[in-house]
């Protein structure tokens, strides 16, 4: 999408395939709570709605599995992909609207140190595309605008339940500002249940006081075309290849990282460490200055699926140096890879996910000395430790999918309609 979109609005683009719903489409749905579909799977008679800014490839296979188990999912967006995204949409068969948006931009500046613009969506047609579709529970994601618009809605729709999807976490949120927690608190009066992707994000929930009976665990998911489930070799007893997946952007912590790499690297000339990054973005020729003979820095670029696969079989260990993220899909694909992860502690899925010494190594990015003496344990690892390690790690995550996922949600769905 080019930005000349930016502030402008957003016209639906695909063509509505199904007739209007008639106005007491409710009491023509089929009676009864569940029903069976065509694999003979039991699905859930609601209809749900989904509100996002645009959908990833993880949201997309979540997705797929929720539309198995309900009988009929309609996902409704802001935007077909956010202007710094560098794929194109696809959403893999599901129901999808983009609704009439207003987009703004804004500079998100956070104290650790890195700046990142922003993009805040105001769907201007969520009231009037809710009234057309009717559904029985609205899935909103985030607590902004969106989720507002859908309260709004839900006041006038005793029998519809509206659940806020929460993607976020503590160290984020600590500098959005007042205004936002303002906003949140007078949000959370019209939604009937939250969902948390992870600890960090239940407990910025609960300083909401959102009590834990609202409070539902809805997970990310591993995208399976991701992960590399072969063999892998025994790693060099003096050479670590290490693999970092996602933009090379401030955000994300990298140059600080490879800086540390190569100060390491400096003090232990008889070691090498192999940094390979899947990824751009205009950190690039900063990081290219950084390698020297026993630090070896390779740009695969933007990688595919496939790209990704094989970027985590040809590595030992995978490092994640963000100084800030809501998740971090990368550490639990890479884990799920058989890698141990070198991760940062502002990433929620490595507090989730990574045991020190186990599974991996966490350090504070935002601190020199943490992110080299977390180097230095990682390449004290023997070999045949560090295979054990990413067989734990690997373990700690099998049961992570886009199924389970796509259960827990459908469990809540069950739970409401239910009561």
């Amino acid at each position: 999408m080019s930005k000349q979109l930016q502030n402008s609005e957003v016209e639906t683009l695909p063509e509505i395939a199904e007739t209007l719903p008639p106005a007491n489409h409710a009491s023509n749905k089929p009676n009864g709570l569940f029903q069976k579909h065509h694999e003979d799977a039991e699905i859930i008679d609601v209809d749900v709605v989904l509100l996002t800014n645009y959908l990833r490839r993880h949201h997309v296979v979540v997705c797929q599995e929720i539309q198995k188990r309900v009988r009929k999912l309609t996902i409704l967006l802001s935007v077909p992909m956010e202007p710094d995204r560098d794929w194109e949409a696809d959403w893999g068969g599901l129901d999808v609207v983009v609704q009439k948006n207003r987009m703004l931009t804004a500079k998100w500046k956070h104290p650790i140190g890195f700046s990142e613009q922003n993009f805040i969506h105001i769907p201007t047609d969520t009231t009037s595309q809710l009234k057309r579709l009717n559904p029985d529970v609205i899935l909103s994601y985030e607590m902004g605008v969106r989720t507002l618009l859908c309260s709004a809605y839900r006041l006038f729709r005793s029998r519809c339940r509206l659940i806020m999807v929460g993607n976020m976490s503590e160290h984020v949120e600590s500098q959005r500002g007042i205004g936002r927690r303002l906003l949140r608190n007078i949000i959370k009066r019209g939604c009937d249940f939250f969902t948390y992707n992870g600890p960090s994000c239940r407990r910025y929930l609960k300083s909401l006081m959102i009590s834990d009976q609202k409070l539902h665990h809805f997970p990310y998911c591993i995208d399976d075309e991701a992960v590399y489930r072969g063999p892998r070799d025994v790693p060099h007893p003096t050479k670590r290849k290490m693999v970092y997946c996602g933009s090379l952007s401030s955000r994300k912590g990298i140059l600080e990282f490879a800086n540390a790499a190569r100060n390491w690297c400096a003090a232990n000339p008889s070691q090498t460490i192999e940094l390979s990054l899947a990824g751009t973005g205009d950190l690039k020729p900063q990081i290219s200055d950084l390698g020297s003979p026993n630090f070896v820095i390779k740009f695969l670029g933007s990688c595919d699926l496939a790209g990704l696969r094989s970027a985590y079989q040809n590595a030992d260990l995978c490092v994640f140096p963000s100084l800030a993220d809501e998740w971090g899909l990368v550490p639990i694909e890479a884990m799920a890879s058989g890698l141990p992860l070198l991760g940062s502690f502002y990433a929620q899925s490595v507090e989730a996910h990574v045991v020190e010494g186990e599974t991996g190594w966490v350090f504070r990015p935002d601190e020199h000395s943490m992110i080299e003496a977390a180097i230095d344990r990682a390449m004290k690892v023997q070999p045949n430790q560090l295979m054990q390690m990413g067989n734990a790690a690997k373990a700690a995550v099998s049961g992570i999918s886009p199924v389970s996922s796509a259960e827990n949600m459908c469990r809540l769905i069950k739970r409401i309609v239910s009561d």
